[in-house]
């Protein structure tokens, strides 16, 4: 091969792992070394890191109350609920399943034990049962704007933005001796008023009472916020047709609210779980309270403060859970089948 047209071939590797080659000769077109750079880290804008902070603190708290609250207390109540609390080495000492058979038999001979259960379960059907249709109907009336809005408005939301322990003692002394329900109710004629606290037959309807008139503002805070989401051509059209306000409420806005409708409803089952202040801050004493008053949360309250009965509340507490979660989320799912396709 002639020298001037002698090629001669250089190969480099570059950064970026290619192999470059240079040919050198008299009239040949060289190409040029391609030079590899290296890539650019791509920059996280300040928006999207603000975003992720955000999140990240946002689901610190519910993450740990998970944790502590329902992990880690359910696990130590289940574990306390197979054991027995010796007093001669201040320890427990596994025993089985005997609380749950000591449970077990009181429910069966103990009339208080009983007794709790049926209070408890009665709360929701009586706050519910009566909370939920009449919050329906005023959160419409509400929307529909009628005389007296504002007023009633600031009536009914007034319960739900009071701290839970004025609002009860509020009511308690309301219908106490010094309270002004008494002169009211003897002025227009009405004598011989019960004692309204401490009654076995009085003081729980006056409990259920005040269950009720203590969620209509909650409830109703959420069923305005469903109405104010339905669709105004749907509203448009039913005034058009002269759809009668009865009618439009159960055919229109009660199908349309139905989500907010299932979430309440739900939420009141969970209070025979949770039933606790209430009865609580009512009674003078929770110990000399009508036995027919006493929730499961305020049993297990009364019993662990003034006994060393940790295991069997323990057993108490988990049997109530088991029995009535599955019933829970069943009837949410019963719930969930009518008007599957409204999405407001």
């Amino acid at each position: 091969m002639d020298r001037r047209k002698k090629t001669h071939f250089f190969r480099r590797i570059s950064e970026g792992g290619e192999i470059c080659m240079q040919t050198h000769s008299e009239g040949v077109a060289v190409p040029e070394e391609k030079k590899s750079f290296p890539k650019k880290r791509k920059k996280i804008s300040s928006g999207k890191l603000a975003v992720a902070v955000f999140i990240a603190v946002m689901l610190i708290y519910p993450l740990f109350r998970f944790a502590v609250m329902w992990g880690y207390i359910n696990i130590r109540s289940l574990y306390i609920s197979f054991t027995r609390y010796d007093l001669m080495t201040d320890s427990n000492i596994f025993v089985g399943t005997l609380q749950y058979k000591m449970l077990f038999r009181r429910l069966v001979h103990d009339e208080y034990t009983r007794q709790t259960l049926i209070t408890s379960f009665i709360y929701f059907p009586v706050t519910c049962g009566i909370s939920l249709p009449l919050s329906i109907i005023f959160a419409y009336f509400l929307f529909k704007k009628v005389p007296g809005a504002a007023v009633y408005r600031v009536i009914f939301y007034l319960p739900s933005i009071l701290p839970i322990a004025v609002l009860t003692l509020s009511f308690k002394y309301s219908f106490g001796p010094d309270g002004f329900v008494d002169p009211i109710l003897n002025a227009i004629g009405i004598d011989n008023l019960p004692v309204w606290w401490g009654n076995s037959t009085v003081t729980p309807i006056m409990v259920y009472v005040y269950c009720i008139w203590a969620g209509l503002g909650f409830n109703i805070v959420l069923f305005s916020g469903a109405m104010s989401r339905v669709p105004q051509e749907i509203l448009e059209y039913n005034r058009l047709e002269g759809v009668g306000l009865s009618k439009e409420l159960f055919q229109v806005m009660i199908p349309c609210v139905w989500p907010t409708f299932v979430t309440t409803f739900v939420l009141g089952m969970t209070s025979v779980l949770t039933v606790f202040l209430q009865p609580y801050f009512l009674m003078d004493s929770a110990s000399t309270a009508p036995f027919n008053t006493c929730t499961i949360s305020l049993f297990i309250y009364n019993n662990y403060a003034t006994s060393a009965q940790g295991p069997y509340l323990a057993a108490y507490g988990l049997l109530c859970s088991v029995v009535f979660v599955p019933l829970i989320l069943g009837v949410r799912a019963f719930l969930n089948r009518f008007f599957k396709d409204v999405g407001y």
